[in-house]
């Protein structure tokens, strides 16, 4: 992008005109993109359905979470005071309101949102932090926009979807501004009134088109992942309508045939009802790559984000229903808790401010929404769920501690906390007292059928995460490609989770997915032989 904006910055560069207008004219061909994206086409037709809307809202609740904390961070700043306009503009309690309404009271644990959208996020923080007279850019594209072009969504979107209360709609309502056109003007006047350098000015007005590109990216990656979780909606939907009567008969037939001579024993009824998913994860190439080695270090970290997602849903699930007579037995925070070693792996490896960094595919949501649901509705359920996990971190984790040590040349130790387990001495004593705490669990009939069955759920899930991490890596390198064909290599800071040329070829794509695929494929599957 960066040879590109010199160019259209030169076309501006020494003329009288205002701010305003020169970013109006470095953004033309930008804005004209930017209202022909797919997405944007299909919005403007009326063709927006509801999930579309709240994966939409989802980037703008981030996106503004992020601009808004930097202006408020920077409101003396000399360049971001002028155009500092929290009561009139700030969108963040607007989008708080509209996800609650359309997502429920926990709807922060429900955001979904793609690669780009964490990627503009980073470059806010960055320059936030950095050089916060380039705010003025992303302020003015955005605020401006909603007061123009995005009072027409809002009609359209009120008409689409029948939200004739005005509920869910607050993202495009600004009370706090009596006329959108006077209002404009006064924002154009006081951000034309602000002092900058020749530098300064050239430095805002490439901004601003990396503003527009960065949204462009939103838009592309928002319906790559619409095109994803709509195949994934058609293929859930599929299954529902044979899960509550084949489901039960498929794990009544496995237990008929597979476990006569140990009927009592719930571990080993898991161990029979998922041989199947058992079988799928270790007899693929995947786990014979992962164990010669081949697994890079931007491929971990998006392990370790996905696993903490996981295992924060998991653990905070446990913790709420310790109590409860199926959860009782099972439930050891001080040998197996794994959010606190997760949480040092991730902050040694991407820093401080690793939480603003996470990224993980939508399947890693649909993981951790189940956990969230059972863990509030049917607490029995996560006994499949930790026993799939946890049992697996302590058998084929172990084997997968050492090879990413050796892989990626970890010698301090430091970044595989996950793989260690201090407060077990013994992990085959251990585990053989989990199965016994776990089997003397007393369940009815339905109740047990309802945990072998959320065991199979359990590796879907992961074989799920599995194809969302190939297509999220598919959707990173095309926006990674497009990002250095404009920009250059741009700043490391931004770029957290950029994966470096090499693994833009189709071994290389394979080689992530056997990688990443792999740890998840082994951990869940090793611990039942």
């Amino acid at each position: 992008m960066e040879a590109d904006m010199k160019k259209v910055t030169e076309k501006v560069k020494g003329t009288d005109s205002d701010l305003s207008e020169q970013i109006k004219a470095v953004t033309k061909d930008s804005h004209v993109r930017a209202e022909n994206t797919e997405l944007m086409l299909s919005y403007q037709r009326g063709h927006i359905t509801l999930p579309q809307y709240k994966l939409l809202l989802c980037s703008l609740y981030e996106i503004y979470r992020a601009l808004e904390e930097e202006l408020d961070r920077n409101s003396a700043n000399p360049g971001v005071a002028p155009i500092y306009f929290p009561q009139e503009l700030a969108r963040k309690e607007a989008l708080e309101n509209d996800l609650e309404f359309l997502l429920g009271q926990g709807w922060k644990e429900k955001i979904t949102v793609p690669v780009a959208t964490h990627k503009y996020v980073q470059r806010l923080r960055q320059i936030g932090k950095e050089n916060p007279t380039l705010l003025v850019a992303h302020a003015y594209t955005r605020y401006l926009g909603d007061l123009s072009g995005g009072q027409v969504l809002g009609r359209i979107t009120q008409k689409s979807l029948g939200l004739s209360s005005g509920e869910g709609l607050s993202f495009f309502s600004f009370p706090g501004v009596t006329s959108p056109n006077r209002f404009k003007q006064l924002y154009r006047s006081r951000m034309n009134s602000v002092e900058l350098t020749e530098e300064e000015r050239e430095g805002v007005l490439e901004e601003a088109v990396r503003a527009f590109e960065f949204n462009i990216q939103v838009f592309d990656d928002l319906q790559k992942m619409l095109t994803v979780t709509e195949a994934d909606a058609n293929w859930q939907h599929r299954q529902a309508q044979h899960s509550s009567k084949d489901g039960v008969e498929t794990v009544k037939n496995r237990l008929t045939e597979k476990v006569q001579i140990s009927s009592s024993d719930l571990s080993e009824q898991i161990k029979a009802v998922t041989k199947d998913s058992h079988v799928r994860a270790e007899n693929t190439e995947l786990m014979l790559s992962y164990q010669r080695g081949h697994i890079t270090l931007p491929q971990y970290k998006f392990l370790l984000c996905s696993l903490y997602e996981i295992y924060r849903a998991l653990e905070e699930e446990l913790d709420r229903n310790s109590s409860h007579p199926g959860v009782a037995p099972i439930y050891f925070p001080q040998e197996l808790a794994r959010q606190e070693a997760l949480e040092k792996d991730l902050e040694f490896l991407l820093g401080k401010n690793w939480q603003e960094r996470i990224a993980v595919p939508a399947a890693t949501h649909r993981y951790t929404e189940r956990l969230r649901q059972i863990g509030k509705e049917n607490p029995i359920l996560l006994v499949a769920h930790a026993y799939t996990r946890y049992l697996g971190d302590l058998s084929g984790g172990q084997v997968l501690g050492r090879i990413t040590q050796k892989s990626l040349g970890l010698s301090s130790g430091e970044g595989l906390s996950f793989f260690s387990f201090p407060g077990v001495s013994s992990p085959n004593r251990f585990k053989q007292l989990y199965r016994s705490r776990m089997n003397s669990v007393e369940l009815t009939e339905e109740e047990r059928e309802g945990v072998l069955e959320e065991a199979v759920r359990a590796f879907e899930f992961n074989i799920q995460v599995f194809d969302d991490l190939q297509k999220m890596l598919t959707v990173t390198e095309e926006t990674d490609v497009r990002h250095r064909r404009t920009t250059g290599n741009g700043d490391p800071s931004t770029m957290a989770f950029q994966l470096p040329t090499s693994l833009v070829s189709s071994l290389s794509v394979t080689r992530f997915v056997l990688g990443v695929c792999i740890v998840l494929a082994v951990a869940v599957g090793i611990y039942l032989r």
